[in-house]
């Protein structure tokens, strides 16, 4: 059983981007290999920045990404009320680890969205298994997208990189039991392993600058002027 999550951005206010989706490939070592760019995407204060959260399955069981989390960086702020994160049934979390209303006191948010309970056809969230034989193909590793979308409230006299956070923090076999992913342990925030990957922005830098020097002199000397 392993999962994987990939993290990207894929609009800012009505612009698509498809530049950062991952292509994939398979290593030398036999184990699936990712690759997007990570260099921060440009933006504006008030952008509004949605982020598309890939679960891919790299193992040879079934199942699924019953809980993804995402952090709430200083910059961005979360938007309980867009229909994108209402859709995708995003929560807020405080430190406590308990659901909140309150924006001011969240720490994370956490969606159930692909989780087996929130099926709305028996296995339409289910992520199946890779088919090493076949190879890499369009839906070989096999995988499940959620979205989130995140205010930029960053100033624009900021220079800063906002990096944002997100990973798998539970996962399940194909009949919604606990199971152990191969090679990562959900939400122990360890960037090394697979099933977590962070998302990078940049504030469009605001910065004016005057210079003032002498172009000319008048000088009037005997009633005659130069």
């Amino acid at each position: 059983f392993d999962l994987a999550l990939r993290k990207f951005i894929t609009a800012v206010d009505n612009e698509s981007i498809t530049s950062r989706i991952p292509v994939l490939e398979m290593g030398e070592d036999g184990n699936i290999k990712y690759t997007h760019t990570k260099v921060p995407v440009q933006v504006q204060t008030n952008n509004i920045v949605t982020y598309t959260l890939r679960i891919y399955n790299e193992g040879e069981l079934d199942g699924y990404a019953s809980e993804i989390t995402d952090d709430l960086p200083e910059g961005l702020e979360f938007l309980p009320e867009n229909e994108l994160n209402k859709t995708y049934r995003w929560v807020m979390i405080d430190k406590e680890g308990n659901i909140t209303q309150d924006l001011t006191k969240a720490v994370k948010v956490t969606t159930d969205y692909l989780s087996k309970e929130q099926e709305k056809q028996e296995g339409s969230n289910l992520i199946q298994a890779f088919d090493k034989e076949a190879g890499i193909t369009e839906q070989n590793p096999h995988y499940k997208d959620v979205k989130i979308a995140f205010k930029v409230i960053e100033p624009n006299t900021s220079d800063r990189i906002l990096t944002n956070i997100a990973q798998i923090s539970d996962d399940t076999d194909k009949d919604g039991n606990p199971i152990e992913d191969n090679d990562s342990t959900p939400g122990n925030n360890e960037d090394e392993e697979d099933d977590i990957d962070i998302e990078k922005i940049k504030v469009k830098y605001f910065d004016l600058a005057l210079k003032k020097w002498v172009t000319q002199v008048i000088i009037t000397e005997n009633g005659k002027q130069t």
